[in-house]
């Protein structure tokens, strides 16, 4: 039996019935045939294992893993030592993709030789669609120093190419380089810290501008809700990012942009985590725990930056709530910020 071209790996973990089914089929019809699609049920208290054992039945293309909880990294690593197509694809369980998205990118990745194929986002909310922006040139060949470029992109927040997802990987580059997901991370900005290390062994990437990718946006999911442990996450996240890019080849163009991004994870901490109206903790508790959090010695680093690029006028004025703890207006902010995300 010949290998498959790509590897689809899903992490499964407590997602909704109707988004898991969307996301599996959306794979299995795939207009590229030659693939083998990876279930990862990671612990699934509910019936997502047994959704994707029903599946498996169905297509001899698809292989389930059932383990322990271990988190997203975890999952997604588990997927990938079993492992066996040319190219490995990660899709997050409650996402689902174009039908031409393998085809598509596997054709160009062979004819370019490249080791990185990037596609489009769409973020797709309850009623509405955005499609992310990117700083990226359609159909163009990075190579050699254009990739530490492409490197410093992932730290640019409006980037939008720091996730483990729309990207088809050549496997051969992660596998000789043990480039694997950090599991002590769990969770959180582990995408972010999968890619530095992957793209400082880059050599050539392309990106395709076509939005094969739909990220679903759910208002009960860990990223959009308030999870202390995620924060903690988060915040193990960015002090391992940090001790890599002192270490990095590219720490020149990485350095000045470390503290930017690590802006915007403070000020969604705020709005979509602490102050977050589904937070039901007392207004005191999330003063004094938020309060916590600011004084880590990361984050008062983080505030001191002069690098506000790309930083929206809402999310300067959140800062400047922040720096002078204005956390009845940040209450404030978190209600009118969920109020939004709910009627797109």
């Amino acid at each position: 039996m010949t290998k498959p071209l790509i590897s689809i790996i899903v992490p499964v973990y407590k997602v909704p019935e109707q988004y898991l089914r969307k996301c599996i089929e959306s794979i299995i019809k795939q207009s590229l045939k030659d693939i083998e699609i990876i279930l990862v049920d990671d612990g699934s208290p509910d019936n997502c294992g047994e959704i994707c054992d029903c599946y498996e039945k169905r297509d001899d293309r698809i292989k389930v893993i059932h383990k322990e909880n271990g988190g997203l990294s975890s999952a997604r690593n588990a997927g990938f030592l079993v492992a066996e197509g040319q190219w490995i694809m990660f899709v997050d369980g409650d996402d689902w993709i174009e039908p031409e998205m393998c085809e598509t990118m596997y054709r160009i990745g062979s004819q370019k030789k490249v080791q990185l194929v990037m596609c489009g986002i769409m973020k797709d909310y309850k009623h509405t669609s955005t499609e992310y922006k990117f700083y990226l040139e359609d159909a163009k060949v990075y190579s050699g120093n254009e990739c530490k470029w492409l490197q410093q992109q992932l730290l640019v927040y409006n980037g939008n190419i720091a996730v483990a997802y729309a990207k088809l990987i050549d496997r051969g580059l992660l596998k000789q380089n043990n480039i694997l997901h950090d599991e002590v991370l769990r969770q959180g900005a582990e995408g972010l810290e999968f890619n530095l290390r992957l793209f400082e062994k880059l050599e050539r990437a392309i990106f395709i501008n076509r939005p094969f990718y739909h990220y679903i946006y759910n208002e009960n999911s860990i990223s959009a809700s308030h999870d202390e442990a995620n924060h903690e996450y988060v915040i193990k996240c960015f002090e391992k990012i940090r001790d890599f890019v002192e270490t990095s080849n590219n720490k020149n163009m990485l350095k000045p942009w470390f503290n930017n991004r690590l802006l915007y994870v403070i000020i969604t901490t705020a709005i979509s985590g602490y102050f977050n109206p589904t937070n039901s903790e007392t207004y005191n508790e999330k003063k004094r725990k938020y309060t916590d959090y600011l004084n880590k010695p990361i984050i008062q680093e983080a505030l001191k930056t002069n690098n506000l690029k790309g930083l929206s006028k809402q999310r300067k004025i959140i800062l400047f709530m922040i720096k002078h703890r204005m956390y009845c207006l940040l209450a404030i902010m978190g209600r009118i910020r969920k109020w939004q995300k709910e009627h797109r």
